[in-house]
């Protein structure tokens, strides 16, 4: 009886053991954008209210997940922000190739350019005086944020 308790005992460590090690295989998976604007000056909060009211509704008819916006709250100048006129956000994407194809979906929408292209075109309504992009891969399986394909 003592044979099969332990037996039983080794069994369970063992399956234990691995799954813990299967879920450390687990890569993070997804591909990530931080962009950072330069509004022009007073801009920014409307800058911020194109991204909620019409920009972010666009990437998401495309599949383009909006992971967040941020507003400084502090001005950094060693890396170039200003809180009074800087605005910060996040996409994320399957992959670097889905990335791609849907932002020139989004990009190819009528109401892309009605929205955002046409403004900008335009010295007079522009929001917009410099965009930085930044591309991400996850690091590590403790990445909080997950994009569904």
């Amino acid at each position: 009886m003592l044979k099969w308790k332990i037996v039983a005992l080794l069994g369970v460590s063992f399956g234990v053991g691995g799954i813990a090690w299967g879920l450390a295989q687990q890569k993070a998976t997804g591909f990530y954008e931080l962009r950072v604007y330069t509004a022009q000056p007073g801009k920014r909060d409307a800058l911020a209210a194109r991204f909620a009211s019409r920009t972010a509704a666009i990437y998401a008819r495309h599949g383009i997940t909006n992971v967040g916006y941020w507003i400084p709250q502090e001005s950094n100048s060693e890396l170039g922000i200003n809180a009074e006129n800087t605005f910060i956000y996040m996409r994320g994407y399957p992959s670097k190739e889905e990335r791609d194809k849907r932002l020139k979906a989004a990009h190819d929408d009528p109401e892309f350019a009605e929205v955002v292209t046409k403004q900008e075109q335009n010295a007079e309504t522009r929001l917009i005086v410099k965009a930085h992009n930044i591309d991400m891969a996850p690091n590590g399986n403790y990445t909080a944020v997950r994009i569904v394909p």
